[in-house]
C-alpha cells in the first residue's frame, strides 16, 4: 500500500490493536463460518491418518484433494456474508453488497482504480486516534478472545525498538512466505493420481474425506514404490 500510494497517503493507520478489530471480526466470522472446520480436520487427518505436515509430498496430496473445496467452503461463505442485512443507524436493513452496489451509484466508482487517488480527495477526520474503531465489537468477548489466541506477541529484538513517542508505523512488518509445494511425482504420475482420486464423488462429508485422504496416501505410496 505504501508502494503504490505513498506513505503519506493515510491508506491505514498504525497504532494500537483496536483499529484491527474490524478485521479480526471478520475473522472471527470465517473462523466459525468454515475455517475451524477444516482446521479440526486437518488435526484429526495428523492425528489419526497419518499426515506429516512436514512433509513437502503429505502437502502437495492435501492440495489436490482438498484445496477446490476449501476455496468453494471460501467462496460460498463470502457470498452468505455479503447478503446477510446489517443493523444501520436511522437507516434500513442493508447488504454490503446493497451498499456497494448503491454506493457506486451515488457516489461513482470505487475500488477498481490502479492508480492513487489524488491527496485532495482524502477525507478529513477530526479524531484520527479513534477513527473507524468498532466500539461495539470492542467489547465482544469472543472476539477479544479470537484475537488473543492467534495474535501471541513475539519476542522483541533490536531492530524491533524504536521511539515510543512517535506513531511512524513499525520499523519491522511481519512476513509469512509460503512456499510452493514440491511435487514427487512425473506428469504422467499426477494423471494417474487424478484418475485415482477422481473414482471418489464429490462429498462435503468430512468422514468421507478423512477416507479419500487415506486411501489417496496409501496410493501414493505404492506409485512412488513403482
Amino acid at each position: 500500500m505504501d508502494d503504490l500510494y505513498g506513505p503519506e497517503h493515510g491508506t491505514y493507520i498504525w497504532g494500537r490493536s483496536v483499529h484491527n478489530i474490524r478485521i479480526e471480526r471478520l475473522w472471527c466470522d470465517v473462523t466459525r463460518g468454515f475455517g475451524r472446520k477444516w482446521y479440526n480436520f486437518f488435526l484429526s487427518l495428523e492425528f489419526g491418518a497419518g499426515l506429516k505436515p512436514d512433509l513437502d509430498a503429505h502437502i502437495w496430496l492435501l492440495h489436490r484433494l482438498f484445496l477446490p473445496a476449501l476455496n468453494e467452503d471460501a467462496l460460498e461463505w463470502a457470498r452468505a456474508w455479503n447478503e446477510h442485512k446489517l443493523r444501520l443507524d436511522d437507516e434500513r436493513t442493508r447488504s454490503p453488497r446493497d451498499m456497494f452496489f448503491f454506493g457506486m451509484i451515488e457516489n461513482g466508482l470505487r475500488g477498481f482504480e490502479d492508480f492513487p487517488v489524488a491527496a485532495d480527495d482524502d477525507e478529513d477526520v477530526d479524531e484520527l486516534d479513534t477513527y473507524g474503531v468498532d466500539w461495539d465489537d470492542l467489547q465482544d468477548p469472543t472476539i477479544i478472545a479470537h484475537h488473543a489466541q492467534h495474535n501471541v506477541d513475539e519476542e522483541l529484538t533490536p531492530d524491533d525498538l524504536h521511539n515510543p513517542f512517535s506513531n511512524d508505523g513499525p520499523h519491522k512488518l511481519s512476513h509469512v512466505e509460503v512456499a510452493e509445494p514440491l511435487c514427487p511425482f512425473t506428469p504422467e504420475q499426477v494423471d494417474l493420481v487424478d484418475a485415482h482420486i477422481a473414482q471418489y464423488p464429490h462429498t462435503r462429508n468430512m468422514n468421507q474425506r478423512q477416507g479419500l485422504w487415506i486411501d489417496a496416501l496409501d496410493f501414493c505410496r505404492q506409485l512412488y514404490e513403482e
